[in-house]
């Protein structure tokens, strides 16, 4: 694929910094297009309005006539603040603060090149991060022995080639490169191997990464010049992480912990993100109005459990998630009252796979959510377009009712919410 010096440079750019807090439910990120981010991302697989529909639906590339580069940044501010309802180890209190804002604000960078080859096949390649999540308490707060920090941070490839089968049928696909890395922490109860509980507290972090690989899939129909749907599918992608685990010991004790076989070692696990489906609408109701819609599935139900496996007993682990399928929907509109300024709005629903408040852990302390977004494009020439957005989104009161299998029960409250600022610059070519 022929790529401009420019479009190497970005590339490079968005493999060193990609970074992610959770912006969708579960862990998924959604954010890959600013323009898509105005409208609250609501039919993304059938608006194919820029190169981000690489990410949405490959097939929507047909729609574009110029080769052109995208570069994004989606700036994230979670909060997930705790409030405890009683948190204990076999019914007395478990000590330390509340976590304040256990949620990380961090910038989620997207890239995307696309060229037309031909006026019936359209090449292009996306860059971009769709799961991740931080959350980090400190040291010291109540929930610690159930996790301090958690960060999974993936950087994804995606090459794809769209066709025009007819004039009004195009075929996309995609193959996707994904790298995953992952690094989970809590506190380790040391005092209780000295009959003292909660006050020889250590630490104990897992890191692992690898490489794997799956595919997107996508189809668009024009059943008019004013009506087109969309239909995507993007494949589970397994990946099986090799690490390391590494315990901090209270120097006090550290002779007594090494006897119990609290010593470092490998670490390994199996993750398997989920794939996904999604059918939109976009029909342009005239020449300045268009409305569009979508559907999403997920299947969460792959994320059974969190397992670590090691040839240290101590650092092997097992915690039942369960997850639930969901759902996401999502209705946008858009006004072009001249060729410069494009103006778009949106709302969605977007469905938690957490079934109860016994399966939700501070790791991901997830509910349901509610999104609001605007947007606005401006064409500043013929070769370069600015975009920009804002979303918030609305989520419920979460409870959670979290053991784990020292007993150590967290009880409490988590209110939470996301504010997201999105920019990009978009380059059409001669």
């Amino acid at each position: 694929m022929l790529m401009t010096s420019p479009a190497r440079f970005a590339l490079y750019v968005l493999l060193g910094m990609t970074s992610n807090p959770v912006g969708a439910t579960g862990f998924a990120l959604i954010e890959q297009s600013i323009s898509g981010l105005g409208r609250a991302y609501s039919g993304s697989t059938a608006v194919a309005d820029d190169a981000s529909t690489i990410f949405f639906n490959p097939a929507g590339l047909t729609q574009l006539t110029r080769p052109e580069m995208i570069m994004g940044l989606s700036l994230i501010g979670p909060r997930a603040e705790f409030s405890d309802r009683g948190s204990n180890q076999h019914g007395t209190p478990l000590t330390g603060g509340d976590g304040n804002n256990g949620a990380e604000a961090a910038a989620v960078p997207n890239f995307y090149y696309a060229r037309p080859l031909n006026d019936t096949t359209v090449i292009g390649i996306g860059v971009g991060a769709p799961f991740g999540m931080v959350t980090d308490y400190g040291d010291n707060w109540q929930g610690r022995y159930h996790a301090i920090r958690s960060d999974l941070l993936t950087v994804n490839i995606n090459p794809s080639i769209a066709v025009k089968a007819t004039e009004k049928l195009s075929l996309g696909v995609g193959i996707n490169l994904q790298y995953i890395d992952l690094e989970l922490s809590q506190a380790v109860d040391f005092g209780l191997l000295t009959s003292t509980p909660q006050a020889n507290d250590g630490k104990v972090k897992i890191t692992a990464d690898d490489w794997s690989w799956g595919y997107n899939l996508g189809m668009t129909y024009q059943f008019t010049d004013a009506t087109r749907i969309g239909l995507s599918y993007r494949s589970k992608i397994t990946h099986d992480l090799q690490g390391d685990g590494k315990f901090r010991t209270p120097q006090n004790i550290s002779d007594a912990a090494a006897n119990a076989g609290f010593q470092d070692g490998n670490a390994k696990g199996r993750v398997t993100l989920p794939e996904s489906a999604s059918l939109a609408l976009h029909h342009q109701l005239n020449a300045q109005w268009a409305v569009m819609a979508d559907a999403s599935w997920t299947r969460w139900s792959r994320f059974e459990e969190l397992r670590i496996n090691s040839d240290v007993s101590r650092l092997n682990s097992v915690k039942t998630e369960d997850w639930d399928n969901t759902m996401r929907y999502g209705l946008g509109l858009e006004y072009k009252p001249n060729m410069r300024w494009s103006w778009r709005t949106g709302i969605a629903y977007d469905e938690t796979p957490i079934p109860n408040a016994q399966r939700r852990t501070p790791r991901i302390p997830d509910n349901d959510r509610t999104w609001v977004a605007v947007g606005a494009s401006y064409q500043y020439s013929d070769n370069l377009v600015f975009d920009a957005a804002y979303a918030h989104l609305f989520m419920k009161d979460s409870r959670i009712d979290d053991t784990d299998g020292s007993g150590n029960q967290l009880l409490g409250n988590y209110k939470s919410s996301v504010d997201i600022v999105g920019v990009q610059l978009r380059w059409l070519f001669d």
